[in-house]
C-alpha cells in the first residue's frame, strides 16, 4: 500500500509539459510591460442639506472650527 502524497503527474513527461507551460507563463509575465494604473476620479454629488462654507465647485470643504496655518 503506497505512503505519503499522490503524485501530482503520472509520468516524467506529464510532469516536463507542465513544467515548460509554467516557465513560458513565468516569462510571459516578466516580459509583460506595466501600464499605469487606472485612475478612476470620484466626486460624490452633495445632497441638500450639506453645510459647506467654502464654493461647492472646489471640491474642499473646510468647517469653521479647523485651524489653517
Amino acid at each position: 500500500m503506497p505512503r505519503g502524497r499522490p503524485r501530482k503527474y503520472e509520468s516524467k513527461l506529464e510532469a516536463l509539459d507542465a513544467k515548460k507551460q509554467s516557465d513560458r507563463m513565468r516569462y510571459l509575465q516578466k516580459t509583460q510591460r506595466i501600464a499605469p494604473v487606472e485612475f478612476i476620479a470620484y466626486q460624490p454629488n452633495l445632497y441638500s442639506g450639506v453645510p459647506t462654507e467654502t464654493d461647492p465647485r472646489s471640491n474642499l470643504r473646510i468647517s469653521s472650527n479647523i485651524a489653517i496655518p
